[in-house]
């Protein structure tokens, strides 16, 4: 027998349906965007290093991430298109930081959630 899956099927419908409305109107379109910002290793090193300093340069963050320039401007890209980020250039040099303060945030929770769980990579 399998311990993971009911060995009946037992409805509780009070429980389904306050679900089912909590569900309505919610846009998880946006929260699966952010899990793809979060689902490469380089992304959520350069998240983590701006949520440590306000901004970095795509020089600075290219040798945190041990990668080269064109790697990490296309990292950097990605989460700017999706909102994650912003960046501002400065003669020759390019800045980023992220979007906002909930960022940071939720950056340092996430990191601190995966710390506590045993997760298998």
């Amino acid at each position: 027998m399998d311990i993971d899956v009911c060995s009946v099927t037992v409805v509780h419908e009070e429980k389904v349906n306050h679900v089912i409305a909590e569900l309505q109107g919610k846009d998880f379109a946006s929260l699966s965007v952010l899990s793809k910002c979060l689902g490469e290793t380089s992304r959520v090193q350069i998240l983590y290093a701006l949520s440590t300093y306000k901004e970095m340069c795509v020089c600075d963050l290219a040798a945190i991430i041990d990668a080269s320039m064109a790697t990490t401007s296309h990292h950097l890209r990605f989460l700017k298109k999706n909102g994650v980020t912003t960046s501002y250039r400065e003669g020759k040099m390019v800045y980023y930081s992220l979007a906002n303060e909930e960022i940071v945030t939720f950056i340092r929770s996430v990191l601190r959630v995966g710390e506590d769980l045993q997760l298998i990579s």
